[in-house]
């Protein structure tokens, strides 16, 4: 939750410096325009992008165009996103070689708390003030039209005009304000107020109020109640102007006023007061009245507006198909997501000794994880990609190749080993220092493709059966609903791994090129145009070199390039495409235990 908390933080102070720009950028354009944009900023930070996102997840772009998927689902923009993924101010969070201070976060919620009441009590302490001078107040007549509901009362103890409530808004004057204000002048004040009525200033001053309580501590949300305060005023000024064509006898009724009162209004009475009332006379005088917008700069906020509530939500629609198609770190096929900040529970690394004839191995038993001697590109390519492919990790070290070790971790109980690629990416993070991205550069890649124009399929690749595809469907539903998965009826044929020899059942063309590209050392990209599923059986005669030792199942079976041909009736044609590689821009020599 604090990690949360502090990437909603961080979205909204980035928001806030965007509308910071846009309010420059129309500085003399209509103050309501820029007051808009204040308020924006600060109702941004009670509505997280994540709730967008969320909503966005409902709808999973599936067919979102691949250049903007792997931008949205790069590693890169998730932690710009959200870059406080793993606060150590968060106990759930911490890795378990050191002692958490579970003491932090109790005392940063205690402290929030007594901030978010002191400005309560204050705030409650004003407001009975404000109620018990409308209870005081007497009905005072005017001859100016007022909106419908809209009450005007005089009050001893108010030292300005100001508007009180917003579902029956009360004009409040202060006492005998007819006897040092013209009429000319009265009428000027009181249309102020009635612009204040009309825009229901009431409203989203109290609105803001609530996030100055909720967010007490942000220096930018003060700020932005300043900024509303003078907005609004600058907003109600130019109307008054544009209506009444009396600057002068506004801008004296106006100092008149001021001249009773010290302290600013209090922000949810929205006066003649507050802003900087020099300027304001000036402008008032001079009948200074804000441009109105270009079409250019209807475009840029429009854009803006578009691209803040858009953007969020296809960003949760991408991230919600990846996560389907287990194409992000923290995502299994089909099944629910997995944490990104899961952590091993206990890790030992250790030098790896090769001389008394250990041989490197990678497993998991249980909850034990065990990683001995392999290259560290290995591992690295583990959290990574799918399938494991070196060319596809860019920037390793040189001693990549020399520094071997022994990997002992502990799997949280009751973590999947699905989950395998996040504990390796965190434990990367926070043994090796490893930071990374991901980029899509061009590459040398097979395109796997059908070799009949009729789009006829070879002999040993078959449509999976109804009854297959109801097991796969019924298996990959299971975890969304927090169930076991179904035992095997043997509607599937079983998935099968020799050397040269691979077979499955209830496939997608997905997972084909997957096993082919580990087979070709060079990425395939589906391009068949089959959606199915499918059963297969491929046998080959491996390359020397490539595999583990042993002869093959059939010795006298074709290339792999000849088997996929005439056994699955596919082919794989050589190209060039776009790959998404993972750029190691640091990875350090652990700290060994």
């Amino acid at each position: 939750m604090t990690a949360l908390f502090f990437n909603h933080l961080w979205q909204s102070t980035l928001f806030a410096g965007v509308i910071a720009l846009l309010a420059l950028a129309l500085r003399h354009n209509r103050a309501r325009l820029r007051y808009a944009l204040w308020f924006a900023a600060s109702v941004k930070f009670l509505v997280p992008f994540a709730v967008l996102a969320a909503a966005g997840g409902l709808l999973e772009w599936q067919q979102a165009p691949a250049p903007i998927r792997s931008v949205v689902a790069s590693s890169g923009v998730r932690d710009f996103n959200a870059p406080f993924a793993a606060m150590w101010l968060d106990p759930t969070t911490m890795v378990s070689t050191g002692a958490p201070p579970r003491w932090i976060a109790p005392m940063l919620i205690t402290l929030w708390a007594c901030g978010f009441t002191a400005i309560v009590l204050l705030r409650a302490r004003q407001w009975r003030e404000i109620r018990a001078a409308v209870r005081g107040s007497t009905p005072f007549a005017v001859a100016t039209p007022m909106p419908a509901g809209t009450e005007i009362r005089t009050a001893p103890t108010v030292l300005e005009p100001g508007v009180v409530g917003f579902r029956r808004p009360v004009i409040l004057l202060p006492e005998g304000i007819d006897s040092y204000l013209t009429a000319d002048q009265l009428t000027a004040v009181l249309a102020h107020e009635v612009c204040h009525v009309r825009r229901r200033d009431n409203l989203t001053a109290a609105m803001h109020m609530l996030v100055e309580a909720a967010v007490w501590f942000h220096p930018l949300v003060w700020a932005f109640g300043a900024r509303l305060v003078a907005t609004r005023e600058q907003a109600c000024d130019e109307s008054v102007v544009a209506e009444t064509a009396e600057p002068i006898a506004y801008a004296a009724g106006i100092v008149s006023v001021g001249r009773r009162y010290v302290d600013t209004p209090h922000m949810a009475v929205a006066g003649v007061g507050g802003g900087d009332l020099k300027a304001r006379i000036a402008a008032i005088l001079a009948n200074r009245i804000g441009r109105r917008l270009t079409l250019s700069k209807r475009i840029v906020l429009a854009a803006a507006a578009v691209v803040s509530l858009v953007l969020p939500i296809a960003g949760g629609a991408i991230e919600a198909a990846a996560f389907a198609a287990g194409q992000l770190p923290g995502a299994t096929a089909g099944g629910p997501p997995i944490d990104p900040q899961m952590r091993f529970e206990v890790v030992s690394i250790k030098p790896f000794d090769a001389s008394g004839g250990a041989t490197p191995r990678s497993g998991t038993r249980g909850t034990r994880y065990d990683s001995s001697g392999l290259p560290l590109w290995w591992l690295v390519a583990q959290a990574h990609l799918a399938p494991l492919d070196r060319d596809r990790v860019v920037g390793l070290p040189e001693w990549i190749d020399t520094e071997r070790y022994a990997i002992a971790a502990k799997i949280p109980d009751g973590v999947a080993v699905s989950a395998l690629p996040v504990l390796m990416t965190n434990l990367l993070k926070d043994r090796f220092r490893m930071v990374s991205h991901t980029e899509t550069r061009e590459m040398p890649v097979y395109n796997l493709v059908l070799v009949r124009s009729d789009k006829r399929i070879g002999p040993l690749l078959k449509e999976s059966s109804a009854e297959c595809r109801a097991e796969v469907a019924a298996r990959l539903a299971a975890p969304q609903r927090g169930a076991s998965p179904p035992t095997a009826s043997g509607a599937c044929p079983p998935q099968g791994l020799n050397i040269g020899f691979l077979s499955g059942g209830g496939i997608e063309m997905a997972i084909l090129t997957q096993g082919l590209t580990q087979l070709v050392g060079r990425p395939v990209i589906d391009r068949t145009g089959l959606t199915g599923r499918y059963d297969y059986t491929l046998k080959w005669r491996p390359e020397p070199g490539i595999g583990p030792p042993g002869p093959p199942v059939d010795p006298d079976a074709p290339s792999i390039f000849t088997a996929v041909e005439e056994q699955l009736g596919l082919k794989l044609e050589s190209a060039r495409g776009p790959v998404e590689v993972v750029v190691i821009d640091r990875l350090e020599k652990p700290t060994l235990d």
